[in-house]
């Protein structure tokens, strides 16, 4: 095991951001992948919704709050590490799958490893900076979700072309397919930095610069019965935003490929460039001027801007069904993009900012556990099904895509409206350093 490094806070969040890039790569890798997987396998829109949405988010669900738990009374870097092993070593198995059943196993193993992270993180990154300061260091840290589903696109793609055009002579033994090289050559780096994780000093917490225990569940439960609403309200506006975000990264591959005939290596190299621009750009904007806001006194400014963001993205979701070029629907997904991670940039620091130090790990457990439930599950699968048994037409998937992820950023405004009017700010501890 590599000698823990000195605790630097700007160093221990640059680590933690690489490795939520490769979880976001090893999870959506799966949505440029869509078209060749359902030739090669036989494989309909709904076990593709499955794959990508209901099966893998039950898992990373039904683990997250076990794990929400440890992060509160463990070696938090440790276990971060672990996640990050597993998930790679399960994304590579993806590339020896043969049939849906092992591919759902598969995916499976991979939600049970990145359910470890985020909670993890969020813990540690609250930590180490103080709340004047929080909404930037969780932006850049969530940058890695939006760096990591671009660069799936475009990594993807590079290895596809690569594959493609030198026949078979870069696919390992039992391998028939191209587009199962990818799932091994972006799943195995991720070993190298598990150990980089498992590198790294932990943190005083909060907590113990006050010698109070992690929290019993008695206090635990008083703190969500007494927040209940505020709390519901930013977990539910969260999770419907989620369902926008999980659909088009899992979708809009599709509507470009069956709508405008790209073929799938030109759409990852044209669409991970956009999703990461457009998508990193709202959330730095997001989060410094959240940070910006709050140091001025606007307590609920997080939670004005998730309810203005998720109203100006679904503006753009709304039209994607009607742009008549090809242009024109990568400006709506790149304006969609933009003002969408406005929401996920105030979300998690304004969840942070009135939890108790102790708690961080549960809340952030709870809302990984109901955004995925909600925004994973429901959002990709619902799409899906709409496109399939709704309309009745594979060519309009675009429409089901927009009537999903535009009804879904209507409620999620709402709901952030709902939690501004009941918004208190847990006072600031002691972190461990700045940006």
């Amino acid at each position: 095991m590599p000698s823990a490094r000195p605790l630097v806070p700007s160093y221990t969040l640059g680590v933690l951001t690489i490795a939520y890039i490769l979880s976001y790569l090893d999870r959506q890798i799966l949505g440029l992948l869509v078209e060749p997987m359902k030739q090669d396998l036989g494989l309909t829109d709904m076990q593709i919704g499955l794959l990508q949405g209901f099966s893998f988010a039950i898992v990373l669900a039904a683990a997250g709050l076990p794990l929400g738990r440890l992060v509160d009374t463990g070696r938090r870097v440790r276990i971060a590490a672990v996640g990050i092993a597993l998930w790679s070593i399960m994304t590579a198995a993806c590339g020896f799958a043969g049939s849906f059943e092992t591919l759902l196993l598969c995916r499976a193993g991979v939600a049970l490893g990145e359910a470890a992270l985020t909670p993890a993180a969020y813990s540690l990154i609250s930590d180490l900076f103080p709340s004047r300061r929080r909404g930037f260091a969780i932006g850049i840290f969530s940058s890695g979700a939006f760096i990591g589903a671009g660069l799936s696109l475009v990594l993807g793609a590079t290895v596809l072309h690569q594959s493609l055009g030198t026949g078979s002579l870069f696919l390992l033994p039992s391998m028939q397919y191209a587009w199962q090289l990818v799932f091994v050559a972006i799943g195995l780096p991720g070993i190298a930095v598990a150990l980089w994780t498992a590198s790294l000093e932990e943190p005083a917490r909060q907590s113990e610069a006050t010698a109070n225990p992690a929290p019993a569940a008695a206090e635990i439960r008083a703190f969500f019965a007494g927040n209940r609403l505020e709390l519901a309200s930013l977990y539910l506006c969260l999770a419907f935003a989620a369902i926008q975000s999980y659909s088009y990264s899992a979708w809009v591959p599709s509507v470009l490929i069956r709508t405008f005939h790209m073929p799938p290596i030109a759409v990852g190299f044209s669409l991970g460039p956009i999703f990461i621009a457009c998508s990193v750009s709202g959330l730095i904007f997001g989060a410094i001027l959240g940070d910006v806001l709050v140091r001025r006194g606007v307590t609920t400014a997080r939670l004005l801007l998730m309810s203005g963001g998720a109203i100006a993205a679904s503006l753009f979701t709304a039209a994607l069904p009607f742009a008549p070029t090809l242009s024109a629907a990568f400006a709506l997904i790149s304006a969609a993009a933009f003002f969408s991670t406005i929401v996920v940039a105030n979300g998690p620091p304004a969840l942070q900012d009135i939890t108790p130090p102790r708690m961080r790990g549960v809340a952030s457990a709870v809302g990984v556990m109901i955004v995925t439930l909600i925004g994973m599950g429901i959002g990709p699968t619902l799409v899906g099904f709409v496109g399939q048994k709704i309309l009745g037409d594979p060519k309009e998937i675009s429409i089901a895509l927009s009537i999903v992820s535009t009804a879904a950023l209507a409620i999620s405004s709402a709901f952030a409206f709902v939690a501004s009017l009941h918004y208190k700010l847990e006072p600031d501890g002691a972190a461990a350093g700045t940006v």
